[in-house]
């Protein structure tokens, strides 16, 4: 079936809900996962009195984290940072292996994990904690109390930044909600007016004199008025959508190439689709005037 005008221009913001949804679902399963591998960590001793000598890695606080609901791209992920993380990681500490299991049964089991991420466990603690703490959680024989006591800080980290993120979807929700709610009446009016002048399409195979003419000057006039309306009307959703935009982009740490509609949006047809469908409907206004004129030339 056909699209029509409504559905073109609607069409970008109904898969932009979607999207969000789905991401929105996803970073809540994050956030308790990690909530509830902090409480599983924090119920594991630490072996405070345990030397281990091939431990020379420094433990620094939290590393990177990486983007929330997905792996690709957004907030700045830890690199290698020299540390090795080719081999196989095997703790041989039976508490290095309660806090890798803890970690396998919380956060690497969220639902979207092997789409999304797909990481081995020392991979994984790198992305999310930084290479030194994964070094130390997988490379060393000792669950250390600075290694329980970095991992619990980077734990609180993740949950933060996801938290903000949630922020940040909550803002971005309701500015597409409201986008949707003002793009809805311009749409009918849009539909009323066509209707007006008889259908879409009717009056440009009409005839070309005056006689194929079905609405006076005057009103042909007045409908003008109101497409100009309509655009001012269109001009202004998108100007507040611009300020939403420039609001994400002060509040989240995001990374240089990548905003969140660009991560947010990156499997969509379009990258912005609050303006893309502003767009649609103002192109649909721009026919819709240019038919006016022409009709009015013909009523003159």
């Amino acid at each position: 079936m056909a699209a029509t005008h409504a559905d073109e221009g609607s069409e970008p913001i109904r898969a932009a809900r979607s999207a969000l949804r789905v991401e929105r679902r996803r970073v809540v399963d994050e956030r308790e996962a990690f909530r509830a591998f902090r409480g599983r960590v924090s119920s594991i001793p630490d072996e405070s009195a345990c030397a281990d000598p091939a431990d020379s890695a420094g433990i620094g606080g939290p590393g990177g984290t990486r983007a929330p609901g997905g792996a690709r791209g957004g907030f700045g992920g830890a690199t290698d940072g020299g540390v090795g993380l080719g081999g196989p990681a095997t703790p041989s500490g039976s508490r290095l292996v309660a806090v890798r299991d803890a970690y396998r049964s919380t956060v690497m089991s969220v639902p979207h994990y092997e789409a999304e991420y797909d990481d081995t466990y020392e991979r994984s603690l790198a992305e999310e904690f930084g290479p030194e703490l994964a070094y130390a959680l997988t490379r060393t024989n000792c669950f250390r109390e600075e290694y329980k006591r970095s991992l619990l800080s980077a734990v609180e980290t993740a949950v933060q930044k996801r938290e903000a993120f949630l922020d940040a979807l909550k803002s971005e929700v309701e500015s597409v909600e409201r986008a949707r709610s003002r793009l809805d009446p311009v749409r009918e009016e849009i539909a009323a007016i066509d209707e007006e002048l008889g259908g879409d399409g009717e009056r440009e195979a009409g005839r070309d004199d005056g006689d194929g003419a079905t609405a006076d000057f005057g009103a042909l006039d007045a409908c003008r008025t109101r497409t100009e309306t309509l655009r001012e009307d269109c001009d202004r959703i998108a100007a507040r959508r611009q300020r939403v935009l420039a609001d994400h982009e002060r509040r989240l740490a995001l990374s240089e190439d990548l905003d969140l509609p660009a991560y947010c949006y990156q499997d969509l047809d379009v990258t912005y689709p609050v303006l893309a469908a502003v767009g649609a409907v103002g192109d649909r206004l721009d026919t819709l005037r240019r038919r006016i004129e022409r009709e009015m030339g013909r009523a003159r």
